[in-house]
């Protein structure tokens, strides 16, 4: 009786622990508006039933994170990501993603990884919970939709040894900028998308092609398994729309041309100028076209922020801006004028 109670309250010591460094890392979290909340640092989070430690990556967003016993819900603003591994279990989801981007991967047989992205348009909530085997090589998928995919359990399940976690929580008294210097010329300049229009269902090595696109253009994390899916399609339309083209889901000639002429226009600085083309107009909430596009493409490559390069530059992203100028010492104005332009053109020399 007396070893069963000294149980009880080690693990009660524990979820509790878990609850306070989790409280810890929101705290001293930089903040892009006063809901919404970013992980500076890797984050544990202790699950007491079953007994297994997941870790909030850095970089993640959120307007609010309750663990549970057993889950966690997270609230993702408008185009925030929310990145979540577990070493132990595959994940299942749901929650209010018919309009979210999820991707759900096994990293290696032992780590999953979601990562769900909230559309431009509205907040996402989603409860997160873990599966009953261990993740499995090539589990897990892309896409956006309320369905959710679950990894194939191995023949033999891989029992992970105990590792003593230490969380590590940092405060920053200012937002850190990480400077991200990508490479300067694409490692591939066309896609070969083949003759055929690509639909749902399509297969093959055409389709391998044009999850590589998508993995390259908007960062999804597709498994490239030549397989095309419903939640795959989801994204293309959005994408299409972006460009002007018919929102059909179709990869037809159109799209395809579109797809590699964008694989010409990269997102990094040009050799010549090492700088971004953001225009001689000052930008700011509501602004369009290619200078808006430029400067969608200096925050995902310096801030990873994941946007799509739709040249539409709406409130989220200025919410952003804004603490990106104060942490340069800038007038967080959200206006993206001559000095503005000229510390982003300076962060895009920097090596």
């Amino acid at each position: 009786m007396l070893l069963f109670k000294n149980k009880i309250t080690r693990k009660l010591k524990i979820s509790l622990l878990s609850l306070f460094v989790l409280s810890l890392a929101l705290t001293g979290a930089s903040s892009v508006s006063a809901e919404n909340t970013t992980y500076n640092v890797d984050t544990i989070v202790d699950l007491s039933s079953p007994d297994i430690n997941l870790t909030i990556l850095s970089g993640s967003v959120a307007t609010s994170v309750v663990v549970g016993t057993g889950s966690v819900v997270a609230t993702i603003p408008a185009s925030g990501v929310f990145r979540i591994t577990s070493a132990d279990r595959y994940f299942n989801f749901s929650g209010e993603t018919e309009f979210g981007v999820i991707t759900h991967t096994c990293v290696n047989p032992t780590l999953a990884k979601l990562v769900v992205t909230a559309p431009a348009g509205s907040s996402q909530t989603i409860t997160i919970t873990l599966g009953d085997s261990a993740c499995s090589p090539g589990s897990g998928g892309g896409g956006g939709g309320s369905s959710s995919s679950t990894p194939s359990t191995p023949a033999i399940p891989v029992t992970p040894a105990p590792i003593a976690v230490v969380p590590v929580v940092v405060t920053p008294t200012t937002p850190v900028v990480v400077p991200i210097v990508a490479p300067t010329t694409p490692s591939q300049t066309q896609y070969a998308l083949g003759t055929k229009v690509l639909k749902l269902g399509s297969k093959g090595d055409a389709v391998k092609e044009l999850q590589r696109f998508l993995n390259d253009k908007l960062k999804l994390g597709l498994v490239i398994d030549g397989r095309l899916g419903a939640k795959t399609i989801a994204v293309i339309k959005e994408w299409q729309k972006s460009q002007g083209l018919d929102p059909d889901g179709l990869i037809g000639p159109d799209t395809k041309a579109m797809m590699n002429a964008d694989t010409t226009t990269t997102s990094t600085p040009s050799t010549s100028t090492g700088s971004y083309n953001l225009g001689t107009t000052i930008l700011k909430n509501g602004s369009r076209g290619d200078a808006v596009k430029e400067l969608q493409r200096f925050l995902n490559d310096k801030l990873d922020l994941g946007l799509v390069v739709d040249g539409m530059l709406g409130p989220n992203t200025i919410a952003v801006i804004k603490e990106w100028q104060k942490s340069q010492g800038l007038d967080p104005d959200g206006l993206i004028g001559p000095n503005t332009k000229a510390m982003m053109n300076a962060e895009a020399k920097k090596q």
